[in-house]
């Protein structure tokens, strides 16, 4: 049994606390906010989540997927908003039991942190982790010193961890880029009497070229809202908006049908917080036997595939699996880990600032959308061979990294047989499977891959 401190409660820290303790180990948490379940008031401070089959796996493998399962509301596709208030839907999955769901953070984080408290873990708050001594194992936090044999650090894109990391280890380095746009979020209640609502089963878009509203439902039936904007420059950006007139023209130039339905809309935007969104690559991750860093504080992606609380409870079963193979000899599962998922987290890094550009820029596009209903043709035609890229890192345990790999064939393979083709169901299935059995089943050889073997 080891000692271990878990230096950030998020959703991270609070899922990898339950792991470790059900590996029969000595368990803490410290973290450096209030406990957040004693504030109520959490609008503006977070982006809604999407959890998807890796975060479904990952607590499953905890014994907590039904009871978290009743805090999401299911999202089964998206829904883009035209400027003239037209409505195109999008499915996400082949079939209609493939599907997203929609969770609040704080809702989730707090639930964690119950289960946790009932393992009796000790949850330490207001600790703020101000230095680590890596030969003696020992963190300190403020006034208090704390030994350890294994130390995690899951205290997101501001890491105390990894800063302390950098400044001691000669081999550690770090990037963090900013989008040049940033977030702001707002709210939309319940059903409003007498006014057009939301479908409740989908996330809905507005697409505008550089910028964004995106909206995903809660339980109670209302939607918590995010604008994608940029920070600075000529308009539409944050620094433009700078009264109540001109925030109201700008949503009812881009957002009309969208306006009715947030009653609060110019209140929130002058009060919520304005985000950044940033990419962190940092590494090595782990520290001989004895420290990791693991979710935001390793490597924090954009929002964009909705993959980021996914992939880092992904590198919580990952780093379980490792602990599994090697018979929890932390030193060998640690060099498993390192050399395998950073690997991962720089793919859907990547993917992730992609999608930022889909997502605002394509979605609602004619040729866009024509590729996309031809991918789900092919996945219709073609279960066992073809697999769209979304759908491997939606409702697969696919590597990142090998779906980034295989996306990139597909893009090849949808640009050959949509050549001069004006609809998707006029594609050449005989043409598409021969380019499917010559540049994308040569590696789902090589990669042992099967949507069987990697079903959440």
């Amino acid at each position: 049994m080891k000692k271990i401190l878990i230096v950030g409660g998020g959703l991270v820290g609070s899922l990898l606390a339950v792991m470790m303790k059900k590996r029969g180990h000595h368990v803490e948490i410290f973290e450096k906010r209030t406990d957040p379940r004693l504030n109520k008031n959490t609008s503006g401070r977070s982006i809604n989540l999407i959890v998807t089959s890796r975060g479904l796996h990952a607590l499953k493998s905890v014994g907590l997927y039904e009871e978290a399962l009743k805090l999401t509301v299911a999202v089964t596709g998206r829904m883009m908003h035209s400027k003239k208030g037209e409505l195109t839907y999008q499915p996400y999955g082949r079939d209609p039991s493939e599907c997203n769901y929609s969770i609040s953070r704080s809702d989730l984080n707090n639930f964690l942190l119950e289960r946790a408290e009932a393992l009796d873990i000790p949850i330490h708050f207001n600790k703020t982790l101000t230095n680590l001594d890596l030969l003696k194992k020992q963190a300190s936090f403020q006034n208090e010193t704390a030994s350890y044999d294994v130390l995690f650090g899951t205290d997101g894109a501001g890491s105390e961890t990894r800063a302390l990391l950098k400044r001691k280890l000669e081999n550690f380095e770090e990037s963090v880029e900013f989008l040049s746009a940033g977030y702001k979020e707002l709210f939309m209640p319940l059903d409003q009497k007498g006014l057009p609502q939301l479908r409740k089963d989908a996330l809905h878009i507005w697409p505008r070229g550089n910028h964004m509203l995106m909206a995903l439902p809660n339980l109670d039936g209302s939607f918590t809202m995010t604008l994608y904007l940029s920070h600075k420059g000529a308009a539409p950006s944050f620094e433009t908006l700078t009264d109540k007139n001109a925030v109201l023209h700008y949503f009812n130039e881009n957002f009309a049908d969208a306006v009715p339905l947030m009653p609060n809309m110019l209140q929130e935007f002058a009060e919520n917080p304005e985000g950044k969104l940033g990419t962190v690559r940092a590494g090595p991750w782990v520290y001989q036997d004895s420290v990791a860093i693991l979710g935001d504080a390793s490597h924090a992606i954009v929002p964009f595939f909705g993959q980021g609380m996914n992939s880092g409870f992904e590198d919580c079963t990952s780093l379980a699996k490792f602990l599994d193979e090697s018979g929890e000899n932390f030193e060998k599962a640690f060099k498993n880990f390192q050399a395998w998922q950073p690997k991962q987290a720089n793919a859907i890094a990547d993917m992730a600032l992609e999608n930022f550009v889909e997502m605002s820029e394509k979605v609602g596009d004619e040729n866009f959308l024509k590729r996309k209903k031809c991918e789900s043709y092919l996945e219709q035609h073609f279960p066992t061979k073809y697999r769209a890229r979304y759908g491997m890192i939606t409702y697969t345990l696919i590597p990142y990294a090998i779906a980034q790999e295989i996306g990139i064939v597909q893009d090849e393979i949808l640009t050959q047989v949509l050549n001069g083709v004006g609809a998707a169901e006029e594609i050449d299935l005989n043409l598409a499977e021969r380019l499917i059995d010559e540049k994308i089943t040569p590696l789902a050889r090589r990669y042992d891959l099967s949507f069987e073997k990697y079903k959440p």
